[in-house]
């Protein structure tokens, strides 16, 4: 992966949310991936973990508390409405829910039309294409039709989001996203609102959009087994860290942080359908001392609720964040 054009770089993002009375919510905390065009980073969690604070902070809608982020190698800078447009047109965000992210009183004519006018009128900033100085803006929605399955397109430009099923209302978000010719795709749990029985079809229509397209994508999902199908790498969030990293497929065949593990373990297996696996034990919050993961870990001993590990190489490729890593799978190397 390494020998892939870098898209966009995370290096140490950290945000904080002040909660009053001088409690501090530490959201994110020092997390750092690249994405790469062509290939997908999923950041894999439960619910509170931070990846879609994490995803807000690289898409403009939440501001940095430390860190950097890079866009084709420059540092971005949104400090200005024109800089923020040109960012965008770059960088698109698909949003979990697609009936809460289409406005109910346009068309879906409407929804992919104004991007496109938006990013690639004459003297914008088109993303990834060179602005058109007269933009046929019908045959490029024709085009953003196809790309996304829906068609004759014409029989859908004309609806309304609650005249469509909900994985027509995705696609159009798809399509809207695409609109402005992203080099980069944040995609927010976009299939955990589907019907199960369609959740596969629309993580092929994605891979074969960021395969053709060449887009970097950042897929944010809590299911660890659709980021084994669908990711290149996997990063595990926990209480706002990355505690593992690695190949999506070792990451899922061989986790070795004790949070991966557990994840892993209460996903269904399709091989063994009459026996149901625990999830991760929830009686306790993250701990603010020591690794947040010590009061659900089987592992934790003292050095745990004291101490919080960095993360540790164990290749060239897979680290992980544990004390106790000898206990999960082998030995380790110098920290990373």
């Amino acid at each position: 992966m390494s020998e892939r054009a870098k898209a966009l770089e995370a290096i140490s993002l950290s945000k904080d949310f002040r909660l009053g009375r001088g409690q501090v919510l530490h959201a994110v905390r020092d997390v750092s991936f690249n994405l790469y065009r062509g290939a997908v980073v999923a950041l894999v969690g439960e619910s509170g973990s931070g990846k879609s604070t994490a995803a807000r902070l690289l898409a403009g809608q939440e501001r940095l508390t430390s860190g950097t982020i890079r866009l084709d190698g420059e540092p971005v800078s949104v400090s200005t409405r024109r800089a923020f447009r040109r960012y965008k047109s770059s960088v698109q965000y698909v949003f979990q829910d697609p009936f809460a992210s289409l406005n109910p009183i346009h068309t879906v004519r409407y929804h992919l039309e104004r991007p496109v006018r938006l990013h690639q009128r004459p003297g914008g900033s088109g993303g990834m294409a060179s602005p058109q100085k007269r933009t046929d803006v019908s045959q490029q929605l024709d085009t953003l039709m196809e790309q996304v399955r829906l068609t004759p397109a014409r029989q859908f430009l004309a609806k309304y989001p609650h005249e469509l099923s909900g994985g027509q209302r995705q696609r159009v978000s798809f399509a809207r996203a695409l609109a402005a010719r992203p080099s980069v795709l944040l995609a927010d749990e976009p299939v955990s609102m589907l019907d199960v029985s369609i959740r596969l079809e629309m993580l092929a229509l994605l891979d074969d959009l960021r395969k053709r397209l060449r887009i970097a994508m950042l897929y944010i999902t809590h299911d660890i087994a659709s980021a084994r199908y669908f990711a290149d790498e996997v990063l595990v969030m926990y209480a706002g860290q990355i505690v593992e990293r690695g190949p999506a497929e070792e990451v899922t065949q061989q986790p070795r942080h004790p949070y991966t593990q557990l994840l892993i373990a209460s996903a269904p297996d399709p091989d063994n359908l009459g026996k149901r696996s625990q999830p991760p034990r929830k009686s306790e919050e993250a701990a603010t001392v020591g690794c947040p993961f010590s009061p659900r870990c089987p592992l934790a001993d003292d050095r745990c609720r004291r101490e919080n590990p960095a993360l540790t190489t164990l290749s060239q490729t897979r680290a992980a964040a544990c004390w106790h890593l000898e206990k999960t799978g082998g030995g380790t190397s110098a920290s990373s």
